[in-house]
């Protein structure tokens, strides 16, 4: 057994001394040099998160050296007091003496500070809620740091900045969401502001506000933004905050999730890095960003904008310049238009009742602000959106399709959202095709009065294969006809079937109505042979609807097309023997005789015409066929209008060899047949 001799007394624990925290109304002395002001660690013995002693602890052990100035430059990174040269204590103590407020102090003695006040608000408060006191004193000396070294140092300006708002957000302010929303700095995640003002909210059961919504959209990351809400931002905000209060009312209700808010926060000083102090925790306060349901809701209606927004922000992608001109703006939704324009909208609307309101383009331009014209596309664009308002355009611009020309004058009138359903399409068609030919029939001899526009009136509203709505179109197309020449139908007869030539001849037949004079018996057999209809039957037609009564009574209508009721009329024919033999009488004295082809004239051009329009008509005939622009002079040097003279020669031939002398409007194409008898 050993001698108890042989064994020694540990010798007691060395004490070091732990560090202070020197409060803002205490002073210290260090090195001689007395430091007012406090809000510094002062000690033997401060752990870092990492082992080693934390950065911010001032040891007044250490060896000091005051003959350097804190305006020199510190050439290294400042990892602690105790790591730092004697001159760079001496000058961080000189600083701190100062009053910390020096603009030539080098950055790294800002820092070295800052740390301190880093480790105090997330190490001691979190052990001692004491502390919670002096965290207002804390954030006032943050506040006057950023004030004077903001601006020195980017990198301490975010650190700064960050740690005061997780310090003014951590003390919790109430009803964040009832205040307005603030320039939020960008993050890589939403603003820390919003997160609790969101959260806040929802913990109170308050409705997402548009104001809100807006600044949740502006910021969350995770929300995808399309090009219209970059190229046009003004815009696009307005338009979503007028369609959040269409669509939301005063809000969206926010459902609560059991994830609780923490405030993120990266701690500058190597004494709290790896996962130190870098979430403060908030009571009772639900984190939003983890919710799909609001996020959705916002997605969703960012697309409906950006979609909205699409042709007016590819407008003036290429036209900035033009921002503000009827082109852009008609390109917005009507959220959107000027003031101006919407008060021209309601006076349209008002003008219009159940009348139609006819005008030229370029005057409808002008109502709308343009004052000098607007395009096919524009156009379209305008009629899209007085559409969108129950205000229809006839012509149907939008459903032109190619290089149709633009047409120089438009009716409006009011629809209902109800009448656009149904079928009918085909039948229109034949419809408006019957209307054109019967003005054509008027220009054409003159036989047209003024009292049978009532009967075509009339004779609509009994087309029941037409919707209302597309009889109201079909009445503000009538008021638009303009009288052309009936050998521009040629083509577009053509290419109808047989059922629907018939159709249009029952409708022609049907609206010049009885009795029928001689005259318009004469058009009307042109206008059969035009159609491909047997004059037999045209009589037969004009004289059932001379013996019958008007047709709301005395016709019916299928899915084929106009039909007379053939029962009514053989009842009415009985007792209508005295019309009946008029009609035939006309009959007998519009039949005409077969005679011999009347020859050219003298002048070697179409027969009956006089010099100017025999010298023209030499010219036209030289060729098959001519561009309208070709045409132009050759009018004008032979002392003629080119529609006019066009015109004539089409009636000079039909009379000369039932037959129109030209086609189509550009190219103006002359009928080989024309040609062929001319030749003979």
């Amino acid at each position: 057994m050993a001698d108890p001799s042989g064994y020694r007394i540990p010798p007691p624990p060395v004490h070091v001394p732990v560090a202070q925290w020197i409060a803002r109304h205490e002073s210290v002395e260090i090195g001689g040099l007395l430091i007012s002001g406090g809000m510094i660690y002062v000690g033997q013995s401060l752990p870092g998160n990492s082992g080693r002693t934390d950065p911010a602890l001032i040891d007044p052990r250490k060896s000091v050296d005051f003959g350097s100035d804190y305006a020199t430059p510190v050439n290294f990174y400042w990892s602690s007091y105790a790591d730092a040269l004697p001159q760079q204590r001496g000058a961080y103590l000189r600083w701190l003496a100062d009053g910390r407020s020096s603009p030539d102090a080098d950055i790294a003695y800002v820092f070295a500070f800052f740390y301190g006040l880093e480790r105090r608000v997330l190490i001691d408060a979190e052990n001692h809620r004491a502390i919670d006191a002096e965290i207002p004193q804390i954030i006032k000396e943050l506040t006057r740091l950023h004030k004077h070294y903001g601006g020195k140092s980017g990198l301490f300006s975010r650190h700064c900045m960050s740690l005061l708002e997780v310090l003014q957000l951590a003390s919790n302010p109430e009803r964040l969401y009832l205040q307005p929303i603030p320039d939020l700095r960008p993050e890589d995640g939403m603003p820390l502001h919003l997160r609790v003002a969101l959260g806040q909210a929802c913990r109170d059961k308050t409705l997402l506000t548009v104001d809100m919504a807006w600044a949740w959209v502006r910021y969350d990351p995770a929300l995808i933004l399309r090009t219209a809400a970059s190229r046009c931002p003004e815009e696009f905000e307005s338009l979503f905050r007028l369609m959040y209060r269409r669509l939301h009312g005063d809000g969206i209700a926010l459902v609560s999730t059991s994830h609780k808010l923490c405030l993120p926060y990266s701690p500058a000083s190597p004494g709290l890095k790896d996962g130190a102090g870098r979430k403060v925790a908030l009571a009772d306060i639900p984190d939003l960003t983890i919710a799909s349901v609001p996020q959705q809701t916002l997605q969703k209606l960012i697309d409906v904008c950006s979609a909205e927004l699409d042709a007016y922000s590819r407008f003036i992608e290429h036209r900035p310049d033009r921002r503000a001109t009827l082109d852009a703006w008609v390109l917005l939704p009507y959220l959107l238009w000027p003031e101006k324009a919407k008060q021209t909208l309601c006076y349209v609307t008002a003008s219009l009742g159940e009348t139609v309101l006819v005008m030229s383009v370029n005057e409808l331009a002008r109502h709308f602000g343009a004052s000098d014209g607007i395009g096919k596309d524009s156009l379209r664009a305008l009629a899209a959106a007085l559409l969108a308002q129950q205000i229809a355009m006839e012509p149907d611009i939008l459903s032109m399709v190619g290089n149709a020309a633009l047409t120089e004058r438009v009716a409006l009138y009011r629809v209902v959202a109800s009448d656009e359903a149904g079928d009918g399409a085909p039948f229109y068609d034949t419809a408006l095709l019957s209307l054109e030919l019967l003005i054509a029939m008027a220009q054409s001899e003159g036989v047209y009065s003024d009292h049978k526009w009532p009967l075509c009136q009339a004779q609509i509203t009994t087309w029941r294969q037409l919707t209302p709505h597309q009889q109201r179109r079909l009445m503000a197309r009538l008021i638009l006809l303009q009288p052309v020449a009936l050998s521009s139908f040629k083509r577009r007869i053509a290419a109808l079937p047989l059922t629907a030539r018939d159709a249009c001849a029952d409708c022609i037949i049907t609206m010049v109505g009885a009795p029928a004079t001689r005259q318009e018996i004469a058009v009307l057999e042109k206008v059969c042979t035009l159609l491909g209809v047997e004059h037999e039957k045209m009589y037969s037609q004009v004289h059932a609807a001379a013996t019958a009564h008007p047709p709301a009574n005395g016709s019916s209508v299928s899915s084929g097309g106009f039909v007379l009721d053939l029962a009514r009329i053989a009842a009415l024919q009985k007792d209508s023997q005295q019309v009946a033999t008029l009609l035939g009488d006309i009959f007998q004295e519009e039949a005409t005789p077969e005679v011999a082809l009347p020859p050219l004239d003298s002048h070697g051009g179409l027969p009956g015409l006089d010099p100017m329009h025999a010298a023209f008509s030499r010219h036209l005939l030289s060729r098959v066929s001519w561009q309208r622009s070709e045409l132009e002079p050759i009018a004008r040097d032979a002392g003629v209008m080119l529609d006019g003279a066009l015109e004539r020669l089409n009636e000079a031939c039909f009379d000369a060899f039932d037959m129109p002398c030209t086609e189509g409007d550009d190219p103006i194409d002359i009928n080989p047949d024309i040609l062929e008898r001319l030749a003979q």
